[in-house]
């Protein structure tokens, strides 16, 4: 092997050693940490067919839902490269509770792992099962949401634009819409965009070679016109620049959407809520906008 060779795969060897790291870090951080949850009507887990297999899914279903209530199809966030069911299992958890909705989280696979448009397939796949099988884990087929923080942001929307009518409502918690250097670039003075741009610069090196790309969904007509709750953080959230734009163009389009700005909370919020009275106070107006819009 060349020294050129050998050096790029050392390169490599030594970024997916730092991921496995950072993934185990942010798992000791997040898993069990909120010790303020109530106990739920149901908490199991699942799988949801893929097309690579199974996707590990939880379906939490609070007191107030009944034997039949909304649902809501949640993607974690994490960067297409980090995160599971359990780093986002009190978000979720908090979601249902307060939007009184059935929530599904469903995990995909990640990257580098599997390369681009792996995550989105997954979702898709994930979306039409609910939108078949809602009836059976006692969703109301005729009341369903999606929706994901961050990256899982990314596929809630740009599965509904794929599905407009497979859902009523999307929820976008401080979504992260693309991944266009230029576009980051172009607004480094706004909020924290350097730090996002870092971020997105590595995100994109991990879902496959240069010319696998997740297209932007800020292009017009790329979001589905549906009712939908966005919400980000303040200056330190990078991505809540991006959101009134879409916000603007969806309304223009017809949609009802409900924007809703956190100033003092920073992106990830949603993985807070043991740590910030703030953060679950903004995790439960988001589950309850959510119920509400679906039961509109």
């Amino acid at each position: 092997m060349a020294v050129k060779d050998t050096i790029s795969a050392n390169a490599a060897e030594a970024a997916r050693w730092g991921l496995v790291k950072f993934r185990e870090a942010l798992r000791m951080s997040l898993v069990g940490s909120d010790k303020r949850l109530t106990k739920l009507a149901e908490r199991r887990d699942f799988d949801i067919p893929g097309p690579a297999g199974p996707l590990p899914s939880r379906l939490y279903v609070p007191d107030s839902a009944g034997a039949k209530s909304p649902l809501l199809l949640f993607f974690h966030g994490g960067g297409f490269v980090t995160c599971d069911l359990d780093t986002h299992d009190a978000f979720c958890h908090r979601l249902a509770e307060a939007g009184q909705v059935r929530v599904v989280s469903c995990a995909y696979r990640l990257a580098p792992e599997a390369a681009w448009p792996a995550q989105l397939d997954d979702a898709v796949a994930a979306a039409r099962w609910i939108h078949k099988h809602a009836a059976s884990i006692g969703g109301l087929p005729e009341q369903l949401a999606i929706g994901g923080d961050s990256a899982g942001g990314y596929l809630a929307a740009a599965t509904a634009g794929r599905l407009p009518k497979a859902f009523k409502v999307q929820m976008l918690v401080y979504p992260l819409l693309h991944l266009e250097d230029e576009v980051w670039a172009d607004s480094l003075a706004t909020n924290t965009r350097i730090l996002g741009r870092l971020a997105v610069r590595y995100i994109d090196t991990q879902l496959g070679p240069p010319d696998v790309h997740a297209p932007s969904l800020l292009e017009e007509g790329r979001l589905a016109a549906l009712s939908t709750v966005i919400a980000v953080g303040g200056v330190l959230d990078p991505c809540a620049p991006d959101a009134k734009p879409i916000t603007e163009g969806l309304r223009a389009r017809g949609a009802s959407v409900v924007f809703r700005e956190y100033p003092a909370l920073v992106h990830g919020f949603g993985n807070m809520t043991h740590r910030f009275a703030e953060a679950r106070r903004a995790v439960a107006e988001i589950g309850e906008l959510t119920g509400e819009l679906l039961r509109a």
